[in-house]
Formats: C-alpha cells, structure tokens, sequence
C-alpha cells in the first residue's frame, strides 16, 4: 500500500511537469492565446515620437553649393540660340547642304582670336552639300546691337594687324556692314564676315562657290 501511494505520487508528478512543459513551449497549438494583438483602435497614431539627436537629414548638398543653386535661381540667364539654317542654303542654290557643328576654337578663320568675347555665344559648324566640304561658318550673337557692331569693330580691327597674313577690304555691301580679308597664300580661299544687327556672321569657302554664298550673304 505504501509503495502504491508513492508511485502515485511520483506518476501525478511526472503528469505535472510534463503538462507544463507543453503548455510553456506552446507543444498545444494554443500559441495564440500567449500572443499580443492589436487593432488599429489599440494603436495611438497621434503619439509624439521623438527622435535621438544623431538621427539627422542628410540633402548630400553642402552649404557652397546650395548658394550656387540659390544664385542660380536669382539670376535670368539668356541664351542666344543659333539663327544659321540649312533652308538659307537651299535658297542660294546648295543641292543638300549640312551644317554640322563643331567646337569653337578661339579662332575665326582659325588665326584671328576672338576668345574673349564674354558676352557673346560663338557658334561654329563645318558645311557641306552632300558629301562635298564647303567650309566654316561662324555666327558670333551678342545680347544688343550696339554689342553686335563692337564686336565687328573688334573682329575688323584684329584682322588688321594679321599684316603678315593679308589684307582687309571692307565693302559694306552686304548685311549692315561687312568685309573680305585677302589672305596672302590662301588665294582660292574666300574670309567674309558680316554684320546684320547684332549677330556676326564668318565664312571661309572656296572660291568655286562664291557665286552661291553670295545669295547666303544677302539672305542675313
């Protein structure tokens, strides 16, 4: 009888103890009931938040270059877009005439320097008709006529020195005003520039072609 009794007792034990063992490990299936959930009625979304000093937003934009963008915005930048078309081209009679771009060297004509016209948008470009090159065009645009006219001035007054080179003779019979520089060994190659308000406008072409830029000329 006793040894029943601690048996018992022994076995109600071991029932115990693996009975709570189950349930802490959620061995059941019943993991939900030890689970926190929450409706959206539980949550606070008005809470204040507080965040740790450190945590703060990075722009990647140090402070030099937001006063550039802000200098930027103050200032009204105009740009002076190119007037030079093909169609003036085809009007003078070229059969397929391109104007590809290239960049400005400093030099008009590529011996008079004219790289410090800061107020001026100097565009270049190659011409052809068809697969045959004709030659450089220049199209110096300043902001006003009178700046027009003293960059023309300037342009004249530089070839003038070029002694060593050629000659200027001014004509004035196209646009407002205009000139030829006589090279002294580039014989069968002709350097005009012309004035019409206040753009500048450079050529260099064989002579073979003149007749045809001479309809260019009168179309500025």
């Amino acid at each position: 009888m006793q040894k029943f009794t601690v048996f018992s007792i022994i076995l109600s034990l071991s029932v115990v103890l693996i009975l709570s063992d189950m349930i802490f490990h959620d061995y059941l299936g019943e993991g939900a009931a030890n689970t926190l959930e929450l409706s959206p009625a539980d949550v606070n979304y008005d809470a204040d938040v507080t965040l740790p000093d450190e945590l703060t937003y990075d722009s990647g934009i140090d402070s030099t270059e937001m006063a550039l963008i802000e200098l930027a915005e103050e200032i009204d930048i105009t740009v002076l877009h190119p007037g030079m078309t093909e169609e003036l081209f085809v009007e003078a009679g070229f059969f397929d005439p391109t104007l590809k771009d290239t960049i400005f060297s400093g030099y008009v004509f590529q011996f008079i320097g004219f790289s410090d016209q800061t107020d001026a948008f100097i565009y270049q470009w190659n011409l052809f008709d068809g697969q045959d090159f004709i030659g450089s065009v220049y199209e110096i645009k300043y902001p006003s006529e009178m700046g027009g006219f003293q960059g023309y001035l300037s342009l004249r007054e530089r070839a003038e020195l070029l002694t060593d080179l050629g000659t200027v003779n001014e004509v004035n019979i196209y646009g407002d005003s205009s000139f030829y520089f006589n090279h002294v060994s580039k014989t069968k190659t002709v350097h005009k520039v012309v004035r019409s308000g206040a753009n500048v406008y450079a050529f260099d072409y064989a002579y073979s072609h003149h007749d045809k830029m001479q309809k260019v000329f009168e179309g500025l």
